[in-house]
């Protein structure tokens, strides 16, 4: 058999796999996006409360509306909460949920840890289905590092909040 040949059969046998078996470049370029509502963060702290002996996590999570059939769907916001180790510390979320507006807007978690000698926490969020196995966005991480104690007597001090559902690991 001919060099031209057997150049000409890699050829057809390479472009046939391509053809078949599509690099994951090409794949993902036509993977539909599943998120129903994507997030961002529009504010966020780690810092000492000064009524107590505890630090909080404080993290502004705007959200907008990507499919419309969720507007009237009530959806929760998990926020797992790890060590600098990487291990699981806390999870909150909403504790019954809400309703997205239709305009988006901003939700806020926060959680209080009573273990002063963290310094720096990382934490992922995603909003989910109302009963939290779901998810409906994508996931949105955040790295904070303990922000000094607030100085002046005049400065507002976050406050330990209840309203927020908590599960520790």
């Amino acid at each position: 058999m001919s060099n031209l040949k057997k150049y000409l059969i890699l050829l057809v046998l390479g472009v046939s796999i391509f053809i078949l078996y599509p690099p994951t470049v090409v794949i993902l370029s036509f993977a539909q996006n599943n998120e129903r509502v994507v997030i961002s963060v529009s504010n966020s702290s780690f810092v000492p409360l000064t009524n107590t002996d505890a630090n909080q996590l404080r993290v502004g999570v705007e959200y907008t509306i990507e499919d419309e059939s969720i507007e009237n769907e009530m959806i929760n916001a998990v926020m797992k909460v790890y060590a600098p180790n990487g291990s699981l510390i806390r999870t909150t979320s909403i504790p019954s949920g809400f309703t997205p507006q239709s305009d988006g807007g901003v939700e806020e978690l926060k959680t209080t840890f009573h273990d002063k000698s963290m310094q720096s926490i990382l934490a992922n969020i995603t909003f989910t289905d109302v009963t939290k196995r779901t998810p409906v966005s994508n996931v949105l991480t955040v790295n904070l590092d303990l922000e000094e104690a607030p100085v002046s007597a005049g400065a507002p001090t976050p406050t330990p909040t209840s309203n927020i559902s908590s599960l520790e690991n």
